[in-house]
């Protein structure tokens, strides 16, 4: 296995693949459309929602991203968003989170058309996820699970932590995990700020993920020699000697690399996957599509 696991290889092998579905799309005169709603500025979403845009354009799908003041009512988001629901040339919709504290997520979420849902933070498509069942995978723990693929790491068994519980990383990668099935299958811990003896079993991780938001949270003490480090975190920073603003892990990378048989970095690593899994759940979103309005 390669030291470092770099997600943009990853994502390139999906995205040649995708080329031929959005191809085959453009041949019965139908282009892919992901609606996006940002609401305020949150450097992290608006960072992401630029990746998005530019991946899209290469690969052929438009993007149709809605900016919104960040004192939004929820009633005037909840209506643009069942606008996009009815919307027939809008395949996919992808609410950014996390949204300012007066708006209600779970009410805002469960606005949105399941079948355009390409994020699965409907409870619909939550629930089936849970109980093993075909829906759209959430894109971050896809991405997570496409990286376990392509660099073939054996999970079957293996002691897994997760550091977050949230609901779009943390607790659907957590029933991925769980799923007995080829790379899956493993015994997994998820922690969370009010874990006891959180070093204690950082370490004890053959495979440790960090979604907790935290910049270099993670250090070399928190980590078992020879274990492998999944970086979900993208946290935007100062830096002390450039004076410019950078996106950096939850992981110290630096202090960490020695220590580690494999670890992925921030940026170029989970974050690559994840534009690619969208663009994968906005092609079956589009086709699902094409099935209704036959």
């Amino acid at each position: 296995m390669e030291k470092i696991l770099f997600g943009k290889k990853v994502a390139k092998k999906i995205l040649e693949d995708l080329k031929v579905e959005v191809e085959k799309l453009s041949n019965i005169g139908v282009v892919p459309l992901l609606t996006i709603f940002m609401v305020g500025k949150d450097p992290a979403s608006d960072y992401y929602s630029q990746n998005i845009i530019k991946n899209g354009n290469k690969l052929g799908i438009k993007i149709n991203l809605i900016s919104l003041q960040k004192d939004i009512q929820e009633d005037e988001l909840i209506k643009q968003i069942e606008d996009a629901n009815v919307d027939s040339d809008a395949h996919g919709i992808l609410l950014q989170m996390p949204l300012p504290f007066h708006l209600q997520a779970d009410k805002v979420t469960m606005a949105i058309n399941p079948e355009k849902d390409v994020d699965s933070l409907h409870p619909l498509n939550a629930g089936k996820l849970l109980l093993g069942k075909e829906c759209f995978i959430p894109c971050t723990p896809a991405a997570v699970l496409e990286l376990i693929k392509f660099y073939n790491i054996n999970t079957d068994g293996s002691k897994v932590v997760i550091l977050g519980r949230s609901n779009i990383v943390g607790k659907p990668l957590a029933n991925l995990l769980l799923k007995k099935c080829k790379y899956a299958n493993a015994t997994v811990t998820v922690c969370h700020s009010h874990t006891k003896d959180l070093e204690e079993i950082t370490k004890s991780a053959d495979i440790l993920i960090s979604a907790i938001g935290r910049p270099y949270f993670v250090t070399e003490n928190k980590v078992k020699k020879d274990s492998i480090i999944i970086d979900v975190g993208i946290n935007r920073i100062l830096d002390k000697d450039s004076k410019q603003y950078k996106f950096v892990g939850d992981i110290d990378y630096e202090n960490v690399f020695e220590k580690v048989k494999a670890i992925t970095p921030v940026p170029g690593g989970i974050g690559s996957i994840t534009i690619a899994t969208l663009m994968s759940n906005i092609i079956k979103a589009t086709n699902i599509s094409l099935k209704e309005n036959k």
